[in-house]
């Protein structure tokens, strides 16, 4: 098979910028091998650019965080998927700030405000009326975001590779295991067959580092282990979607009418993508803590993947070296919230065009600390 680009990686990333590709004009390959353990299935689908944003990141990772939230819709137009379909609504998040903490959550406040962020506080009499079911002995108030959003990843990660298929991308299943330059081309090695393409894009998630060094690209990602249940509740208990800063069970969605998504943790030291009773233990600990009227609902599901990280907590998008790789990985919490503008970034770095946006913050080879073995955070 030859193709114009072959991307590796088929998680949201990939399959956001496999279908740009194909709708841009270009013949287009995703490669993938299994899903078990990929950072698309390991989320609660929170498109919060507020709640994932620390100040001590760069403003310009806020104005991305935001383009993403606001590229959802369109992207969903563009491509002829509904809301219901994937699960997309806009929502409100609460931030919720815990009885555990030592310090609070007041001085989020000031920079949310001076972002521009629709929010304000809620004191603890406030929250009990807007978020009944919270019980007050867990919380000194919050901080309610208006204007964001939620997703199913896995509704969408089903819906694109649909739409992938409605376009005639080749998906070919299994890892990638060589890479042979032909000059005009790079020859892909999979199992099912050799696949040659002028350009490719890396967009392997955790997988990313090994994906890249049969480019001969160094790319320093951390895979980071989350995990996550579903429970059956009554509908509607909610009224937003409840994020919490720290701790294991950092969010409760509500993903359907009486399903409640709850996790995730953030674990550096186990690589395998499995459920384990400690940190499931310490995610219902916290949510039965928050919202003691969970501790009746039935456990339906338990699931895990790993999230890809680069040591700034900055996503790497760049085309480095001859231009015939572009690179697109190292999302971490974000690439649910950031894989269709991803997406387009990719095809117009493929094109050669301009990409929109000031990338520099996100090139290949920037200084990097080295990656530190954090104690699990759960």
């Amino acid at each position: 098979m030859k193709v114009d680009v072959a991307v590796v990686g088929n998680g949201l990333i990939g399959l956001c910028s496999a279908v740009e590709l194909r709708r841009a004009g270009h013949t287009v390959a995703l490669l993938g091998g299994p899903p078990d353990g990929r950072a698309s299935t390991a989320a609660a689908g929170m498109l919060t650019p507020a709640c994932e944003y620390d100040p001590w990141m760069p403003s310009e990772f806020l104005d991305l965080l935001r383009d993403g939230l606001a590229r959802y819709p369109e992207f969903l137009g563009e491509f002829g998927l509904t809301a219901a379909e994937v699960g997309y609504r806009s929502t409100d998040f609460t931030l919720v700030d815990l009885a555990e903490r030592t310090e609070s959550l007041r001085p989020r406040i000031e920079w949310m405000t001076a972002a521009g962020v629709d929010c304000e506080w809620v004191g603890p009499r406030d929250l009990c009326t807007l978020e009944p079911a919270l019980t007050p002995r867990a919380h000194h108030g919050a901080i309610r975001i208006r204007g964001e959003a939620v997703v199913n990843p896995r509704a969408l990660l089903s819906a694109l590779e649909r739409t992938a298929d409605r376009l005639g991308v080749h998906r070919v299943p299994g890892d990638l295991t060589g890479v042979e330059d032909e000059g005009e081309a790079l020859r892909l090695v999979t199992a099912a067959g050799a696949v040659g393409a002028e350009r490719v894009v890396v967009a392997a998630g955790s997988w990313s580092g090994q994906v890249g060094e049969l480019f001969g690209l160094s790319l320093p990602v951390c895979p980071v282990k989350g995990q996550m249940l579903r429970l059956s509740g009554p509908p509607g208990l909610l009224n937003s979607v409840v994020f919490m800063p720290s701790g294991g069970c950092g969010s409760i969605v509500e993903r359907s009418p009486g399903q409640y998504v709850v996790g995730t943790s953030e674990e550096y030291l186990r690589p395998e993508a499995d459920n384990t009773a400690g940190v499931v233990a310490a995610i219902l600990s916290r949510l039965c803590t928050v919202l003691p009227e969970a501790a009746d609902w039935p456990v339906e599901e338990m699931w895990s993947g790993f999230r890809p990280m680069t040591s700034d907590e900055l996503p790497i998008i760049d085309r480095p070296g001859d231009g015939r790789v572009v690179v697109a990985t190292g999302h971490h919490r974000n690439g649910i919230l950031l894989a269709p503008v991803t997406g387009r970034l990719v095809t117009r770095l493929i094109d050669g065009e301009h990409p929109g946006a000031d990338l520099s913050r996100y090139r290949y080879g920037r200084t990097l600390r080295p990656h530190t073995r954090f104690a699990t955070k759960y």
